[in-house]
């Protein structure tokens, strides 16, 4: 399914993302892992922060949850490691079309590369979807945290569609709408101009455009999350501001190919 690469979402693949954390020393109390994750980022290991920090949501417990720190650290850690795979397999992929015809030999060793990055790619997804429903989603209280939660099971979904076809293309689009959907209704009880309200409707719209087709209907979300964000805009930061003006980008952006 090809992607369209105009629209921009929150938290997208640009590059390496800020580090959450100031440093790698460990704060009073702090979970082992979290310590050892701000270690591996800090070396730029991201996939050794992706699995302390897989370890720390493993030890949360029945009755725990994460701060809002180690919420952005588990956040930043699975999106650090999958970023380069992502672009590679979109890299592999022009490779292997780009030799089809001229040379098949190396348009099969290009393929086979694609397919052994993919999987990677798939796996580290799932995981992040399995570490939300089995341990996060169940105990997140109501509100901006499993609003938060709620979109990373959609977008990591929506990561999975980008690259799927057929009936597991159909599955996947389907989890990451239902997990949207919840997202959006659960972030009624939240400010217009919360940010974490704001970069769920971005995601959500893209998602709607470039993965359901469904423009007429991107936009209206997009719209709707601006009027929201209209009302108490005077309230707003930095994170909420640089969202909605993506949303309105991306309107302007659709809208015109209409």
């Amino acid at each position: 399914l090809p992607i369209s690469q105009g629209s921009v979402t929150v938290q997208g693949f640009r590059g390496r993302p800020s580090s959450v954390c100031a440093g790698a020393m460990a704060y009073p109390g702090e979970h082992a892992s979290v310590t050892l994750a701000r270690v591996a980022e800090s070396a730029e290991r991201f996939d050794d922060m992706k699995d302390f920090m897989k370890q720390r949501v493993e030890d949360v417990g029945a009755a725990g949850c994460l701060s809002q720190e180690e919420r952005d650290m588990f956040s930043a850690a699975f999106k650090s490691a999958l970023t380069q795979r992502r672009e590679a397999v979109r890299v592999a992929g022009a490779l292997a079309q780009e030799a089809a015809e001229s040379d098949v030999e190396q348009a099969r060793h290009a393929l086979n590369y694609k397919t052994k990055i993919l999987t990677e790619f798939n796996d580290i997804c799932q995981q992040v979807v399995v570490l939300l429903d089995s341990h996060l989603l169940p105990t997140a209280p109501g509100g901006e945290e499993k609003v938060f939660f709620l979109k990373m099971k959609g977008d990591y979904s929506r990561y999975m569609a980008e690259f799927t076809e057929g009936d597991a293309l159909a599955a996947v689009a389907a989890q990451a709408s239902q997990a949207y959907n919840e997202g959006m209704q659960e972030a009624q009880s939240l400010e217009g101009c919360n940010p974490v309200r704001l970069g769920l409707a971005l995601n959500f719209s893209v998602f709607q455009h470039e993965t359901l087709r469904l423009t007429a209907e991107a936009i209206q979300t997009g719209t709707d999350a601006l009027n929201s964000f209209g009302a108490a805009a005077a309230g707003a930061g930095d994170d909420a501001r640089l969202s909605a003006a993506l949303i309105q980008e991306n309107i302007s952006l659709w809208t015109g190919a209409q």
